[in-house]
């Protein structure tokens, strides 16, 4: 479980633009669901994420991970656990042009050292999972949308993260392919995954694929999903 209690976050504080995305929030994620973190722009949920997945510290609060409390812990054991535990699937993909399909899905293994030729025979394995393997020498600029999503959950999962966190995954897709992006998500949850998303998309936060949908609006649960 991803338990946050009494989490806020503060940004520019102290400032005249100090702003707070989230205000003395709990939330228990239980591992293996998938769940939707639900609101409009600016309702908090991104800020929220990056917190789960200890890409972010709280400004007060307290957040633990299997019981394991690890809001205080020094950066490079919170580096080794989001490289470790975190698969992240960003909105904007934020793959690397220039470089090929391969390349990409290897980036963030290269930091454990793993022997090259296993660490890319792994990265081909996962391509072809997403039917992207005879695409894996072409550039990142050479691809359809379609394609690039495909390239960035792969890249998400060369670790083999226990959790995939996903903020606004479908925002820049059309209806067919965010329908196929819930299909992978859902056989994903079947092999013992446990998903975040983030989304105010109805084809997100409806789909069959999702276990729970927590609504968030200005920093805040929705009554209803206090915990």
């Amino acid at each position: 479980m991803i338990s946050a209690h009494n989490i806020s976050k503060v940004f520019n504080a102290g400032r005249s633009n100090e702003f707070t995305a989230l205000h003395d929030l709990s939330i228990n994620i239980r591992l293996h669901e998938s769940t939707v973190l639900k609101g409009p722009s600016g309702s908090g949920k991104t800020t929220l994420l990056g917190l789960l997945g200890c890409m972010a510290r709280p400004t007060s609060g307290r957040i633990f991970l299997n019981h394991r409390e690890i809001t205080s812990l020094p950066e490079r054991f919170l580096t080794d656990i989001r490289r470790s535990t975190f698969g992240f699937i960003f909105q904007q993909f934020n793959l690397i042009k220039g470089i090929s399909v391969l390349e990409n899905v290897m980036v963030p293994a290269y930091p454990k050292g793993e022997k090259f030729s296993l660490l890319r025979n792994r990265a081909m394995e996962t391509l072809e999972m997403f039917k992207l393997d005879e695409r894996a020498h072409a550039k990142i600029e050479w691809l359809s949308g379609g394609e690039a999503q495909r390239v960035a959950i792969a890249r998400a999962l060369i670790n083999n993260p226990a959790v995939i966190i996903a903020d606004e995954p479908t925002a820049h897709l059309d209806s067919k392919l965010s329908h196929e992006f819930m299909a992978i998500m859902g056989e994903l949850k079947t092999k013992g995954a446990t998903i975040i998303l983030a989304s105010h998309d109805p084809i997100v936060y409806g789909s069959e694929q999702i276990d729970r949908v927590v609504e968030i609006r200005d920093g805040q649960l929705a009554p209803e999903d206090e915990q």
